[in-house]
C-alpha cells in the first residue's frame, strides 16, 4: 500500500470523525406557502386614498396607434378621472368613471357624453374592453376583485402563482414571494385569454408598492395593447368623491349613449 494512499485514507477518516463528533446543523423546513396567504400579503391602498399620477399612455389597436400624456386620479375600487395634457393649449379630453356612470367631455367639440359604468361604454372612449372596476386596480398594479372561486397555488420559476377558478373562468396572478409585489395577471375564460396585465419598476409610496410601468393586453372584442409609463405618482388622503363625477358645463346638453 502506497504512502499517498494511507495519507488520503487518514484525511477521510479525520473528516468523518469530525462530522460525527461535531454538532449536525439543524435543518428547518418552512411550511409550503398557501395561496390565500400570498393573496393576503398583496398590499392594498386605503379605500379613502386617491392616487394622483401623470403618465404617458400609448395605445395600439386595429384602428391605429397613438400616445398621449395624461393626468390620472384613481381610487379603489372603481373611481377614475382622466385628463389629456396636450403640448399646447387647454385639455381637450376629460373622462370620469365611478360605480354608477361614465362621463366624457370634449371641450373643442362641445360634446358631453353620459353612460352607465360598463366595460362596453368605457371601451367606446378608452379602447380597452374592461369595466372601471377592473381598469382602476390594474392601473394601480393591483388585482381586480373577484368573487368566490377555488384557490390553488405553486412556485413557478422565481415567482409564486395563484390560480382562482370559478367554472370555466380562471384568473392567475404571479407574485414575487420576496416583497409580495404583483408582477402579472391573466384572465382566462374556457381556455381563451381575455386579457393580460404586467407590472414592472415598482416604487413604494405610503408603504404600498406601485408599478411605474403597466402593460395591458386585451384580446377581445379586438386586440388592443396599452402601455402606461408613470412620470410621477403620489397619494392624497382626500375623500372628495366629486372629482370622479364630471359636472355638465353650462349651456351644453349631455348625450346619453351605450348600454
Amino acid at each position: 500500500m502506497s504512502k499517498k494512499y494511507i495519507i488520503a485514507m487518514c484525511l477521510v477518516l479525520l473528516a468523518f470523525s469530525g462530522c460525527v463528533s461535531g454538532k449536525i446543523p439543524e435543518v428547518i423546513k418552512r411550511p409550503a406557502a398557501r395561496p390565500q396567504d400570498i393573496l393576503g400579503k398583496i398590499a392594498m391602498p386605503d379605500s379613502g386614498d386617491t392616487i394622483r399620477a401623470t403618465a404617458k399612455i400609448s395605445l395600439s389597436s386595429p384602428e391605429g396607434a397613438y400616445s398621449r400624456k395624461m393626468a390620472l386620479l384613481l381610487r379603489m375600487p372603481s373611481s377614475l378621472r382622466v385628463e389629456a395634457m396636450p403640448l399646447f393649449g387647454p385639455a381637450d379630453f376629460f373622462l370620469s368613471a365611478n360605480e354608477e356612470s361614465i362621463k366624457v367631455f370634449f371641450p373643442g367639440e362641445g360634446k358631453f357624453y353620459v353612460s352607465a359604468a360598463t366595460r362596453e361604454n368605457l371601451f367606446l372612449f378608452f379602447k380597452v374592453f374592461l369595466s372601471p372596476a377592473d381598469m382602476v386596480p390594474l392601473l394601480a398594479g393591483l388585482p381586480p376583485h373577484i368573487a368566490g372561486g377555488q384557490l390553488s397555488g405553486h412556485v413557478e420559476g422565481s415567482l409564486y402563482r395563484v390560480d382562482i377558478k370559478s367554472g370555466k373562468r380562471q384568473r392567475s396572478l404571479w407574485v414575487d414571494p420576496d416583497d409580495h409585489t404583483l408582477t402579472k395577471i391573466e384572465d382566462i375564460d374556457d381556455g381563451r385569454t381575455l386579457w393580460r396585465a404586467t407590472f414592472t419598476d415598482h416604487i413604494v409610496v405610503s408603504g404600498v408598492p406601485y408599478p411605474l410601468r403597466v402593460r395591458i393586453e386585451v384580446k377581445s372584442p379586438e386586440s388592443v395593447n396599452m402601455d402606461i409609463r408613470y412620470l410621477d405618482l403620489d397619494i392624497s388622503p382626500t375623500e372628495d368623491t366629486a372629482i370622479f363625477d364630471l359636472q355638465i358645463p353650462s349651456g351644453i346638453t349631455p348625450i346619453p349613449i351605450g348600454r
